[in-house]
């Protein structure tokens, strides 16, 4: 996967950029970026937000907008961002056996990721509506306390799959979820069993 960060997301978590590593993971990650860029199905573009003063991140898959927002993030942290995806997508799935399946199976062919900026002005605009009007910048997250627990899970769900965005598909724009493009687009690549 190459998860392309906003300029303020790289320089608030401190990310390295492929050319500022060593030349061991530098050639690893250009030769991820080299492999995987264009296929929007292993795009993620990833955009910094604050709520109730914590570091966030918005994580949004180039392919079918499906977004993960993650909670409080430390700079340390950033470097398992992958990892917080990739468990996301497999909770808000975890009912759908053959889906749970096809994550493994894409998640193993892709275990690596590289970081690089992002530059994609869909993306930006998208990430950012998603901020504006789904988060309410962040003011939106209150709601979504339960006994003093923030519902993370929920957030994500509801994003995925009670909030429509528009997309672009075969030159008609047409109103999605993205959780369900996002399945169908992976069982389309994988097959359904």
């Amino acid at each position: 996967m190459i998860l392309y960060a906003t300029k303020q997301t790289i320089d608030r978590f401190r990310i390295k950029m492929p050319n500022e590593m060593h030349p061991i993971p530098e050639a690893a990650s250009n030769q991820i970026i080299k492999d995987q860029h264009g296929d929007a199905l292993l795009e993620w573009g990833l955009k910094l937000f604050y709520f109730d003063r914590r570091k966030c991140i918005q994580a949004m898959n180039f392919a079918s907008k499906l977004t993960i927002f993650l909670i409080d993030v430390k700079v340390d942290d950033i470097e398992n961002a992958a990892n917080s995806i990739a468990l996301y997508l497999l909770d808000m799935f975890k009912t759908d056996k053959n889906m749970v399946l096809t994550l493994e199976k894409f998640f193993s062919q892709y275990s690596l990721c590289a970081y690089s900026k992002l530059t994609d002005r869909s993306i930006i605009s998208s990430l950012n509506r998603n901020q504006w009007v789904f988060a309410n910048d962040g003011y939106a997250f209150y709601d979504y306390f339960e006994n003093g627990i923030l519902q993370t899970r929920k957030i994500n769900h509801d994003v995925n799959f009670k909030w429509l965005v528009t997309q672009t598909i075969d030159g008609k724009t047409e109103y999605i979820y993205p959780g369900e493009r996002f399945k169908a687009l992976l069982l389309e690549r994988y097959g359904r069993s």
